[in-house]
């Protein structure tokens, strides 16, 4: 099979992948973070332009999906079991004596700990899978890391084609 790229108003070429797959892929500016945006599918014919006119419109919003994924973040604090909530005890147990280096990553110090975990996390990547427009298959994966440099750990935010939250996973 010969890979063949295909043309879309937002993101220009889309290669098509040995396999029969598309890729995509470009940094792209969320308030003052810089993230890393891969559109993928496993199956080039099972993608319609309608999902990439979603997945491109998901691009152009992103900011407004930042905020959403972490009102969904910011709503499990009420759940002990929750991953957020696991996500932010990790944060703090995985520190121990040295809460400090914790502090020093926060951009506020508000006393909340927990919240102060939720506005310090950075957006570092963002998949767009235009293949899952139906069901309960993530159309987009946000993933936040406190501290991206030192530690793999991630609280990813899933949504659906519809835009709305489907899952919030943490990834120790």
């Amino acid at each position: 099979m010969t890979a063949v790229a295909i043309e879309h108003d937002f993101f220009g070429l889309v290669d098509s992948t040995t396999s029969g797959g598309l890729f995509w892929d470009d940094t792209v500016e969320v308030g003052d973070q810089v993230v890393d945006v891969q559109l993928s599918a496993d199956d080039e014919d099972v993608v319609s332009a309608v999902s990439l006119d979603l997945a491109a419109a998901m691009v152009q919003n992103l900011e407004a999906f930042d905020d959403r994924a972490r009102e969904a973040l910011v709503a499990q604090l009420s759940e002990r079991q929750s991953a957020t909530t696991s996500f932010i005890d990790r944060q703090v147990d995985s520190r121990g004596e040295d809460l400090q280096t914790l502090l020093d990553l926060m951009v506020d110090n508000s006393g909340d700990i927990a919240i102060d975990v939720l506005k310090s996390l950075q957006l570092i990547r963002v998949a767009l899978l235009p293949e899952n427009t139906e069901g309960d298959d993530a159309f987009a994966i946000f993933d936040y890391a406190i501290d991206p440099d030192e530690s793999d750990e991630l609280l990813v935010v899933s949504f659906g084609s519809d835009g709305d939250v489907i899952a919030v996973e943490d990834v120790p």
